[in-house]
């Protein structure tokens, strides 16, 4: 089983730096994010370049690639100007995806917000339904992250709504563990998200707050994640979205995470 992990490591500057350093680590692919320009910024052509380079140099593949957003690239979001960066960012990430050749491109649906549910839902149904088509047409499949309360498709009756009348071939479900643990509803959200996830975003968390800790440290029951995950059927990719315990490269992150699901 491949796992993947971020393309970033603490102490380097820029993801082009990081890269040889996962590559001795024992690292195959990473989850390529656009959400930080300091550390990697897509619309700088010599910077792609350089990471196109050094990943093919250092023999790993970009996986997936984790689109814009916040409050700023709100794609559900009633104010024109915020939904339309939005949008542009979703593109610009179908784009990037397209020229790492990495399978799929990350998208959250939205940010915090306390009202115009039913506006946003419908706004953001629209963008997936016309983008999914475009990202398809370039051999990528969307993936729609379940979110935390608060945020549109936080839960798995709304995360598959904003799902229906788009081809299922175009679009399916990133499954974020530590997300679906602050919901005190892990399993049935397993259950429900599982069979449709192309891309599994793994962490944990105390059930209070989205803390990012690696897998075992905190309330997630990972052997019984386990067995829902093999129920399912799923095969989608697996990405540890935390950095490892301090000191612990990734090869041994990755055996790891793998005793917590009893292998």
């Amino acid at each position: 089983m491949e796992i993947i992990c971020p393309a970033k490591f603490p102490g380097t500057q820029r993801a082009v730096e990081a890269i040889p350093i996962l590559a001795d680590q024992g690292v195959t692919a990473v989850e390529v994010s656009i959400e930080f320009n300091d550390y990697f910024d897509h619309h700088d052509c010599d910077e792609v370049h350089k990471l196109i380079s050094v990943l093919s140099s250092s023999g790993i593949r970009a996986q997936s690639v984790h689109g814009a957003c916040g409050r700023l690239y709100d794609i559900s979001s009633p104010d024109d100007q915020i939904h339309e960066r939005g949008v542009d960012g979703l593109i610009e990430s179908i784009e990037l995806a397209s020229l790492l050749d990495a399978e799929r491109v990350i998208v959250h649906a939205s940010d915090f917000f306390e009202n115009n549910r039913e506006r946003r839902f419908d706004r953001a149904h629209g963008v997936l339904k016309e983008l999914s088509a475009v990202a398809s047409e370039a051999g990528i499949v969307i993936a729609m992250e379940n979110l935390i309360p608060k945020f549109l498709g936080y839960n798995p009756d709304e995360l598959l709504a904003l799902l229906e009348s788009i081809d299922p071939g175009a679009i399916g479900i990133c499954f974020d563990t530590g997300h679906a643990n602050l919901s005190g509803r892990f399993e049935e959200y397993a259950e429900a998200l599982l069979p449709y996830a192309v891309e599994i975003h793994l962490h944990d968390n105390d059930g209070t707050q989205d803390q990012h800790k690696f897998p075992g440290e905190g309330s997630i029951d990972w052997p019984r994640f386990a067995a829902l995950l093999r129920e399912s059927g799923s095969m989608a990719s697996m990405m540890i979205e935390c950095q490892p315990p301090e000191g612990i490269p990734w090869s041994k992150a990755f055996q790891m995470f793998r005793s917590q699901l009893g292998e």
